[in-house]
């Protein structure tokens, strides 16, 4: 299995700069470089850091996420400054081409006039090979592409990779553990792979999601809030007009009708499923004015981004909100899962999360895990909800009882005062 995986990077490293060199950076994606270069960042700090109980979790997430962004923008810029050399280029060769393109035009019209088919496309051959050519930067762009290609592959098979290999070791599954043991039982995974198993793949995660925030822009994502919030509102609606007065009796006609072999069995649950159905059909009605709104409101908001200070700013602030809404997320799932860390069946999570710089600030150095220490998660697990190094009792040694030796008072002999003492 390792020599496919090894075989699957190096098929995909060539794929990818085979497609980068073709497609050109100036029309490329680039974030796997940005994330390759936070990720460096985030290893170097991660070992000059001393982890503290304080506010060491938010500090770290904080730094990581605007060093993305700086490299982000910086990336950004270059390919910028890159479109224009190449765009120029291309308006010096498109100058110096248009003798040729006229003398073409010219004669493909005369073969158009004359009823020369074969000239007519010959010279359509000829016009499809005038092209305006950026010279070397035409090149340089290809190269680049190529390399930033090779990046964005490199890096998402990484990631995929390290995290299938987590989640096999996780699991143990038999069937996955013994496909994959020459894998987990390697050098490279026990060395670099745990260090980077929760790391690499949040990391690319969050690059994808600036870069994807930047593209859509805040008003891409407010379109899609709206809409999944109407959604969400509509299906909320139509159940309680369904569970209303106003329905009772499509409920009840339901329920006696198409319904009724399930009344004698399920009972009352017979009720709650002609309401779902009814509150089903109520739904897929209201859903025509949700699409009319999905349809329209992307092309309100479309047009706004054909400004290209507008669209600067909105793409700016739809990479902040997209990346701050995934990181809540996150600290979410994080904060839960840490309510269960002194579980037994954690214990292999708990020595990832400990190695990972980024995965340990969602987990045990996360803000938020306060909030959710009163789920009651721990129930739901059975017998495994047993503590991982459970406290034994220590048995408590009784103070032995000392005898006392009797008091003689000098009114008393010593046989009284021994009688006294075993009365006593």
């Amino acid at each position: 299995m390792s020599a496919i995986l090894i075989v699957a990077v190096i098929l995909g490293a060539i794929s990818g700069a085979v497609a980068g060199f073709f497609q050109k950076f100036t029309k490329s994606s680039f974030w796997g470089i940005t994330a390759l270069l936070t990720l460096l960042f985030q290893m170097a700090i991660g070992a000059a850091v001393k982890k503290t109980s304080g506010g060491f979790g938010i500090a770290v997430l904080v730094t990581t996420v605007v060093v993305l962004f700086a490299f982000n923008g910086v990336a950004l810029i270059l390919q910028k400054l890159l479109i224009k050399v190449v765009e120029s280029r291309k308006r010096i060769s498109h100058y110096k081409n248009v003798d040729v393109i006229e003398e073409n035009e010219a004669l493909i019209l005369n073969a158009v006039d004359t009823g020369d088919k074969r000239e007519y496309k010959n010279q359509l051959k000829k016009a499809k090979k005038i092209k305006d050519s950026a010279g070397v930067w035409g090149i340089v762009d290809g190269v680049i592409g190529a390399v930033n290609g090779c990046f964005n592959v490199l890096m998402g098979l990484g990631a995929a990779i390290l995290a299938l290999l987590l989640f096999v070791d996780l699991s143990q599954i038999s069937l996955l553990t013994s496909i994959f043991a020459k894998s987990l039982g390697s050098g490279s995974w026990t060395g670099l792979g745990t260090k980077l198993a929760f790391d690499l793949p949040l990391i690319c995660v969050l690059s994808m999601t600036v870069r994807i925030g930047y593209k859509s822009g805040i008003s891409s994502v407010f379109s899609f809030v709206v809409i999944i919030g109407m959604l969400v509102g509509c299906g909320i609606g139509s159940y309680s007009i369904a569970s209303s007065s106003m329905c009772a009796g499509a409920v009840e006609g339901l329920k006696n009708g198409m319904l009724s072999a399930l009344t004698a069995v399920l009972g009352d649950t017979a009720t709650v499923i002609a309401r779902f159905i009814i509150a089903g059909i109520i739904f897929l009605l209201s859903l025509i004015f949700v699409i009319l709104v999905g349809i329209c409101l992307p092309k309100i908001t479309s047009k706004f981004r054909e400004n290209k200070i507008f669209c600067a700013v909105d793409g700016v602030l739809g990479a902040v909100v997209l990346t701050l809404v995934l990181l809540v997320i996150i600290m979410v799932f994080g904060g839960i899962a840490y309510t269960l860390n002194d579980l037994a069946f954690m214990e292999k999570f708990n020595t990832y999360a400990a190695y990972s710089n980024i995965g340990d600030c969602m987990y045990s150095h996360n803000i938020m895990n306060g909030a959710f220490q009163s789920l009651p998660l721990r129930g739901w697990f059975g017998s495994g909800s047993e503590p991982v190094n459970p406290t034994p009792e220590v048995p408590v040694n009784p103070t032995p009882e000392v005898p006392t030796e009797p008091i003689i008072t000098p009114e008393e002999t010593p046989v009284e005062a021994a009688i006294r003492a075993l009365a006593a």
